[in-house]
């Protein structure tokens, strides 16, 4: 089937101009008008709305002397059948948030991506494992050659004691099932070529999101430096520790519409300590050197912990510490207990001429009814420091806490893990607190959240950024096929989003979870199980073929060929791509 990139082009007829930055001086107040009137909208999809004096926005509802908030630059482009031309704003500049906004360049989509960090910041992070899952889509997105030259296969799992005996191994993915090994690399290496690819233009670094603003015509984030953004939506890859996630629970919660499990306070009791060393002596560690080999995992029957080695790029060795603590707990603004009052008499005014313009028969009532108080909370709150930032370094004194761990001997070179770990130059190492999370709410109106702001796995199974990379191409994919960009529509996109990767999302982290038990559960079972995996030499390739052959594609590119014996899952072309044939 002959492939045309789609263009970003709108035609001068059916666009509006509307620029991508605005600075400080460009209040929100200004040139406003409203241009809701003929179409359906649910306005209570949308919470921002609020009154502007009568001189901004005339036009702006039946009543004259009330106005909805609506910046002219917010406009979509067009509303029309068989035009799509949506531009996002991207919060996050990791790995989801950069792969996404390649797959949005290759589909003729606009972006802009808001990154807090300026660049000069260490690009911290351990290891990632790419699995057949992204492997085959890096190929169809040309970066699977740069991602072979910066990264190493690994033929397995070899579980040692701190005496370097092996107690038991793990067969790797076989390539031929699946049609690509497992191979490890720095998520630093990863990071680049991603970023490489990206358009410089629409990359603004130093932009640290302090607001968030939707309404049925687009949404704006504006930045601590005065900057705003506009889009048609927000997509919120901004990590564990999601700003975007916190301003829309807290809207969603104030109109008594966040579900009591999102309501929860979160609770690390998992600790990731980690680093990656400088280019490795082939004459101390010759293991560091070998163009395949095995990862490998200290196990202590005795200790709450393990260690890791991760063999990546340039001759040198990830590594890392999991470590299971006492619970830190940590509250969110959208987990407190405080009952709503009643809306104001003029809040109130302004949501019944919402509802009028909306085109509903149910009026709403002159003053909404109080919320109901959140139910007290079943975790009491840490006051121990919450390691939370990637890029913070690290205070903890490794050799007190971890002293008999690092002297075990070394299983990948000479000398013990002390020695090992003296490789890793003190910058590059990481200490972070960990949470195992599902949320249950990923998007509201025109903002949606991928990767780890809605699904947050245990480092142990490597599993971030592949599950963030798999977000990216579902919504990308949904989002082509959009008929036309009216919120109904965009709001059926992003629930069938949520409707196919929740379900995806929720068993890779019950696998990691899994993961987690056999190497620091305690009980029955948790024995059970390191007896069977730590006495018997298994391969992961016949448990994991539901996994593994999910194998998505971009459906508007031509699809790559499926070299495993093992089959992808089926998937269909893109329809506008079926309909041009």
């Amino acid at each position: 089937m002959p492939f045309t990139k789609p263009s970003n082009k709108s035609s001068s007829s059916s666009s509006i101009s509307r620029p991508s930055v605005s600075s400080s001086s460009q209040s929100q107040d200004s040139s406003s008008i409203s241009s809701v009137s003929g179409s359906n909208v649910d306005s209570i999809l949308y919470p921002d709305f609020k009154p502007l004096p009568k001189a901004h926005a005339p036009m702006a509802s039946v009543d004259p002397n009330l106005a909805m908030p609506f910046d002219m630059s917010i406009l979509t482009i067009s509303h029309k059948r068989n035009h799509n031309s949506v531009k996002a704003v991207i919060v996050g500049g990791g790995i989801a948030g950069l792969a996404i906004a390649i797959m949005m360049d290759m589909a003729g989509m606009e972006y802009d991506i808001l990154e807090r960090t300026t660049g000069v910041e260490p690009n911290l992070g351990v290891a990632v494992a790419l699995g057949p899952p992204v492997l085959r889509l890096l190929e169809q997105m040309g970066l699977l050659e740069q991602v072979e030259k910066s990264s190493r296969i690994v033929t397995g799992l070899s579980i040692m004691n701190p005496e370097s005996r092996r107690l038991g191994r793990v067969e790797g993915v076989d390539p031929s099932r699946y049609g690509y090994p497992m191979r490890f690399m720095t998520r630093g290496a990863l990071h680049r070529i991603l970023l490489e690819k990206v358009s410089k233009a629409h990359v603004h670094l130093g932009k640290y999101v302090v607001e968030t603003l939707q309404n049925p015509n687009g949404v704006s984030c504006k930045c601590s430096d005065g900057s705003t953004y506009y889009g048609d939506i927000i997509i919120g890859a901004d990590g564990a520790q999601s700003k975007t996630r916190e301003r829309m629970y807290m809207q969603l919660k104030e109109q008594g519409r966040l579900p009591e499990a999102d309501m929860e306070p979160s609770l690390y009791d998992h600790l990731a300590i980690g680093g990656v060393t400088d280019p490795l002596d082939k004459r101390h560690f010759p293991s560091a050197h070998d163009p395949e080999r095995d990862f490998q995992v200290i196990y202590t029957k005795e200790s709450p912990y393990t260690f890791w080695y991760l063999p990546v790029e340039d001759n040198r060795m990830a590594w890392g510490i999991s470590n299971n603590q006492e619970p830190k707990i940590k509250h969110h603004p959208y987990s407190n207990t405080v009952s709503y009052p009643p809306a104001d008499p003029h809040t109130a005014a302004l949501l019944q001429a919402t509802t009028a313009f909306s085109g509903s028969d149910k009026p709403l009532p002159a003053t909404p009814r109080p919320r109901t108080a959140t139910p007290p909370l079943k975790r009491k709150h840490s006051h121990v420091k919450i390691h939370d930032d990637w890029f913070a370094p690290m205070h903890l004194d490794v050799e007190t806490r971890f002293k008999d761990l690092l002297s075990s001997r070394c299983s990948v070179g000479t000398g013990t893990v002390r020695d090992f770990v003296r490789q890793t130059p003190r910058r590059n190492m990481i200490m972070v607190d960990v949470e195992e999370r599902l949320y249950k709410t990923w998007y509201h109106g025109r903002i949606v959240l991928v990767g780890d702001a809605c699904h947050q796995h245990l480092v142990i199974g490597g599993q971030s950024a592949i599950q963030g990379m798999l977000d990216g191409v579902c919504i990308v994919n949904l989002l082509y096929d959009m008929e036309h960009n009216s919120p109904s529509e965009i709001a059926t996109v992003f629930k069938t989003y949520h409707a196919k990767r929740s379900g995806q999302a929720k068993t890779s982290i019950e696998e990691t979870s899994q993961i987690d038990k056999i190497f620091h559960g305690s009980g029955f079972v948790a024995g059970m199980m390191r007896k069977f995996m730590f006495n018997t030499v298994w391969s992961f390739n016949m448990k994991n073929d539901k996994y593994n052959n999910n194998r998505p594609q971009l459906s508007f590119l031509p699809f790559v060929e499926d070299r495993g014996t093992s089959k992808a899952a089926k998937q269909k072309v893109s329809r506008r791509m079926s309909n041009a044939v």
